[in-house]
């Protein structure tokens, strides 16, 4: 979190007329959206974040907000330093919108934010790691257009029509496939007005997407920023070389976090390629999602996401409690399931925990031959 405060602080006195808009604003803006904006931001009203901040703290004490998940917690701490400066500060949100429809699966949250120079930045919410969040990502994977992705394209081309100016669009996790979505699909009025997306981190696109004229028209202003250790980010398909940005988080899902992603001298510090968790990860995934076949993947992952409910994980740091032999069971206990199926899903958690167990016990050794080159470094 340092990171993001430190370049707030640092360049919060100049306007975009001063230092012009950049990756890392755009990065900030992505996760402004975190915030419940519901009784701040009316629909047909336009307010300062300066403004936005004062009243989002007399709505909700530190003790809420301590409440929060990780996510919304630092952007309600990004909120209250955008607010001090002139640069962040003396931007208008409006037009924050919070649809959650639990039946077809669908949170969707979107906000725009007009700049001092007359230029648009359109932020869309992404998921977090909860159960909840992770299956809306997942759902990229056997379904599309997914139900958020129609109402981002609906949402850019309503809103972003009734402004002038060049439009910059932002995502973090699932937001950032929604940026690109609207941004590839939304009218040519409004895409020769596009000067940038920007995705963090976020999910991709099936391999034909990126065949489409749309996007070829607009695919050099799209901007792929992910961690070395990016797991999420390399989800499906992109058509495009990814900044590799250093986390200081050890790896995996932690690095799905902004905050820890470094910045030194108002730039991203970078990596020249993904670390070995990243590709052995993401290849196991995707590997994985082939191996269950198109026709199967959604009763797939609400098989999945029975298991976890039923051991009572909530996110994938709970997953430590993860109990393979009761999800056996469980999966041979379901009548939705025919044989077919449930060997298929039964041979995919064998290999799981077999290439679980086999990661530990590689690590464990490492760790310990590690130890005994430090014990003997010290003898000597």
């Amino acid at each position: 979190m340092k990171y993001l405060i430190d370049y707030i602080e640092t360049f919060g006195g100049l306007g975009f007329n001063e230092k012009v808009f950049n990756e890392i604003d755009a990065l900030i803006f992505s996760q402004l959206i975190y915030n419940d904006f519901g009784d701040i931001v009316k629909e047909s009203e336009s307010v300062f974040v300066s403004d936005a901040a004062m009243k989002f703290y007399s709505i909700h004490s530190e003790e809420e907000i301590n409440e929060l998940i990780s996510v919304c917690q630092k952007s309600a701490i990004l909120l209250r330093e955008c607010a001090k400066t002139k640069r962040f500060g003396e931007a208008k949100l409006c037009h924050y919108i919070n649809n959650v429809n639990g039946e077809i699966d669908k949170q969707f949250s979107a906000i725009n934010i007009l700049l001092p120079d007359g230029n648009l930045v359109v932020a869309y919410r992404g998921t977090d790691i909860t159960v909840i969040g992770v299956k809306e990502s997942t759902m990229l994977s056997y379904m599309f257009p997914v139900p958020a992705q129609i109402e981002a394209l609906y949402y850019f081309q309503e809103t972003a029509m009734l402004t002038d100016g060049k439009i910059r669009i932002c995502g973090h996790s699932k937001g950032g496939n929604l940026a690109v979505f609207a941004g590839v699909n939304c009218s040519n009025s409004l895409k020769k007005r596009i000067d940038g997306i920007y995705e963090f981190d976020a999910p991709g696109f099936p391999k034909w997407f990126f065949e489409r004229y749309d996007f070829l028209q607009i695919k050099d202003r799209i901007h792929l920023l992910t961690p070395q250790s990016s797991i999420i980010g390399r989800l499906l398909y992109h058509d495009l070389k990814a900044k590799i940005v250093h986390s200081e988080a050890i790896r995996g899902l932690r690095q799905h976090s902004v905050a820890t992603w470094e910045i030194k001298d108002g730039e991203l510090v970078t990596e020249d390629e993904y670390d070995s968790y990243s590709n052995t990860y993401s290849r196991y995934i995707n590997e994985t999602l082939e191996y269950v076949g198109e026709e199967d993947l959604e009763l797939f992952f609400n098989t999945l996401e029975y298991l976890v409910t039923e051991m009572g994980i909530n996110n994938f740091y709970d997953l430590k409690n993860f109990e393979f032999k009761r999800a056996f069971a469980l999966i041979n206990s379901l009548s939705t399931l025919n044989k077919e199926q449930k060997d298929k899903f039964n041979k995919i958690l064998r290999k799981v925990s077999t290439d679980l167990a086999k990661e530990y016990l590689t690590s464990f050794r490492n760790k310990h031959f590690q130890k005994k080159k430090e014990e003997n470094s010290a003898d000597n």
